[in-house]
């Protein structure tokens, strides 16, 4: 491959984005970023103690500008609209747009913006966190890297990935693969973004059984929807959470720290909707929908009357809030929930309170 055959454009220069990048730079490509905040003209990357930079430059849409061969979109779900002014500059059959998103709707969400583009999803199964503009630490999470569908567009694409070095699993049933990965996602995510802690949570036997239960209950609905998976392919999903390195924070929970909103919905609301379409019922899943559908006064508010809590001249005052409330909320509906559940709840509800 040389740097005058091959280019990509990269827009979203967060943690897997610039993983992707650098890969792709590594392998001799000529990669181009469009709208980072900071000006890159490199991507550091540190593996096990091991730093390494790639030149990339910043390209701006509006000027002279040449479509690429690959558009890379990393950004959440919820920012697709943010970038939407700059997707019409890449619309064409000679640039394949690569969605590296959460989710199981990227071709979907994408073909209202490319009408030429063939839309290709990948799967992410590292872990990458970015310690500044431009720079990201990677951790390799079980033996792929990287799921792309097997077909001809993604044969260039994967040998480059392969070549930059990263572990490329080439596959017949992306669909299935999709909800594999969801089935991760609507556990790990929610569940350390809700407690705020790093992945070592899931090593915790409560945790870990709660995370089952969301799975199980996702699973009739993946299958509703044509995925090929099993029980024993939930539990193989569990060995590899449990791989995943404790001190890893997901990146839901690196988004929560960073006060900037969350890909709830495409991942736990994904579930949700299918559910709805094949009159599934997803309860568990609803339930910890419903504590990211809300901002920290709006949930205060919709469990007004099961706490209660008065202000104070100079001290905020908790009265007469135990676990016991969850059993008010799920009455209704009759719904048992895990230990680990109850207690992420609980965790979630502590921190509201009335402020008028």
């Amino acid at each position: 491959m040389t740097s005058s055959r091959y280019s990509a454009t990269l827009i979203g220069a967060g943690s897997v984005g610039l993983v992707l990048a650098a890969s792709l730079a590594k392998a001799d490509w000529d990669v181009s970023i469009v709208g980072a905040r900071t000006p890159l003209n490199k991507i550091s990357m540190q593996e096990n103690g091991i730093s390494s930079q790639y030149s990339v430059k910043r390209v701006d849409v509006n000027q002279d500008f040449k479509p690429p061969r690959v558009l890379i979109i990393a950004v959440k779900s919820q920012q697709v609209e943010t970038i939407s002014h700059w997707l019409p500059a890449f619309d064409s059959q000679n640039t394949t747009v690569l969605v590296a998103q959460n989710g199981i709707d990227q071709r979907q969400t994408f073909r209202n913006y490319f009408s030429d583009s063939p839309i290709i999803p990948a799967i992410i199964y590292f872990n990458a966190q970015r310690d500044k503009p431009g720079s990201v630490n990677l951790r390799r999470i079980g033996h792929q890297d990287v799921c792309l569908p097997q077909q001809d567009l993604t044969r260039l694409l994967a040998s480059a990935f392969s070549t930059g070095g990263l572990r490329v699993l080439l596959t017949e049933d992306i669909q299935t693969r999709l909800w594999l990965k969801l089935l991760a996602n609507i556990s790990v995510n929610p569940l350390t973004a809700l407690t705020g802690q790093p992945t070592g949570i899931m090593h915790r036997s409560d945790i870990a059984d709660s995370a089952r239960a969301l799975m199980l209950e996702a699973l009739p609905v993946a299958q509703a929807e044509g995925a090929k998976i099993t029980i024993q392919d939930l539990e193989d999903t569990l060995r590899w959470i449990s791989t995943i390195p404790p001190e890893s924070r997901s990146s839901m929970l690196q988004d929560k720290q960073a006060m900037v909103p969350l890909e709830y919905q495409a991942l736990t609301g994904a579930v949700v909707r299918a559910g709805a379409r094949h009159s599934i019922p997803t309860p568990l899943n609803e339930l910890v929908l419903s504590l990211f559908w809300q901002d920290l006064k709006r949930n205060c508010s919709a469990i007004d009357g099961a706490i209660s809590l008065e202000r104070g001249p100079a001290t905020i005052q908790r009265r007469n809030f135990s676990v016991e409330v969850l059993a008010s909320l799920a009455a209704p509906k009759k719904l048992s929930f895990p230990p680990a559940v109850n207690w992420v709840l609980a965790s979630r509800l502590m921190v509201c309170w009335r402020v008028d």
